[in-house]
């Protein structure tokens, strides 16, 4: 389902770029057409799926289309968080409706997807609350109250456009790690 018109074909050309078999690097031209698109997608997700999943599902949109002024390959993140019990229903919805992720190693408490069918990359993480890989929201809060470390964060994402992706995910992981650890 196209989530955007047709009227920007550099954009479209930029997300081509973007997906998961992409070894390069790249940033969206228009973060905040890209932000917009991203919050849509996430509308329209959860509309889809939110009834579907159990009832003390805590959805939120994650990453960097949901922080304003955030630098972004105009994908869309979203956390599904859930208590330990409510773990094996919600992974087993998300395994029937949507594809695993395979640049992220399930475990005990924590599984990622991603999402068919939309214009734009939908990854989905599911983990249980309070377990050590629920950090989303605190990642997500720390840049969007921290306009320096926004910046600081900005910066290490333009520094990698055009290089690998492998590379700036290892730098990103740094980077969130010495953010969250501190």
């Amino acid at each position: 389902m196209a989530l955007y018109g047709g009227r920007n074909r550099r954009l479209r050309q930029s997300e081509r770029l973007m997906g998961e078999d992409a070894a390069v690097f790249q940033l969206s031209p228009d973060p905040a057409d890209a932000r917009r698109r991203a919050e849509a997608a996430f509308e329209t997700w959860r509309r889809q799926h939110g009834r579907q999943l159990p009832r003390t599902a805590r959805i939120d949109h994650v990453g960097s289309t949901a922080i304003e002024g955030c630098e972004t390959r105009g994908d869309l993140d979203i956390a599904v968080r859930v208590p330990e019990d409510a773990f094996g229903a919600a992974r087993d919805y998300l395994d029937r409706t949507h594809a695993a992720d395979t640049q992220a190693a399930r475990r005990k408490g924590y599984a990622a997807f991603t999402a068919p069918g939309y214009a734009l990359e939908v990854g989905v993480q599911l983990v249980v609350m309070g377990d050590e890989q629920d950090r989303l929201l605190d990642f997500r809060d720390a840049l969007t109250s921290d306009r320096a470390l926004l910046a600081r964060y900005n910066a290490l994402k333009r520094a990698y456009r055009g290089r690998e992706m492998a590379r700036y995910r290892e730098a990103k992981a740094a980077f969130i790690r010495d953010i969250l650890d501190t």
